[in-house]
Parts: C-alpha cells; sequence; structure tokens
C-alpha cells in the first residue's frame, strides 16, 4: 500500500460510521471502537476517530492508503466522493481541519 492524501473533518453532529456504512452498502473492516478500513471505489480508506468513537464520532481523520494505480480520481477527489456519500446517508456537514497523523 502507498500512502496517499490525509485529511481531519469537525461533524457538525455526530455520526454512526457502522449505520451509515451499512446504508451505503460500503465494504469495511471494523480495527476497533474508533479506527477502520473502508473499501470505496477500489481504494482503502483509513477512518481514525480522535473524538468520540465510530458510533459518535465528532472528528476524524480519513487517509486513503491505497487507489487504482490506473485511477481517473485523486486521493483528494475519492475522498470528495466518499464524504460527499457520506453527507447524504446521514444529513452531517463536514468541515475540514489540518491534517492527523
Amino acid at each position: 500500500m502507498r500512502d496517499g492524501p490525509s485529511a481531519s473533518y469537525q461533524l457538525t453532529s455526530p455520526i454512526d460510521f457502522r449505520a451509515a456504512l451499512d446504508l451505503l452498502g460500503s465494504d469495511h473492516l471494523i480495527v476497533d471502537a474508533t479506527r477502520m478500513f473502508i473499501i470505496f471505489r477500489n481504494a482503502v480508506l483509513d477512518i481514525k476517530v480522535k473524538e468520540g468513537d465510530l458510533k459518535t464520532a465528532e472528528l476524524i481523520a480519513i487517509e486513503v492508503l491505497d487507489s487504482p494505480p490506473r485511477s481517473a480520481e485523486g486521493g483528494i477527489t475519492l475522498l470528495e466522493r466518499f464524504l460527499e456519500n457520506l453527507e447524504a446517508t446521514t444529513g452531517t456537514d463536514w468541515i475540514e481541519g489540518t491534517p492527523n497523523n
């Protein structure tokens, strides 16, 4: 896997990632109460919850760990598309912050 873009986001209201991803039909692997990997458009996204947990996330960091080498979408575009899908499902707005490691 190669490292890609990362960003952190403050959510305007807490969301339950597991429930939202189930609604979207997105494949995901829960690592622990604050971290999960998501398959989105053949890319692997790493979600780390910085405030709350996967059921009550308020501040998160997202990193593109791996994306298809010939993908027309770059890492930032993948993140934007992912957030757009989640926003439509949860009704939560995302406020971009500084990248977290």
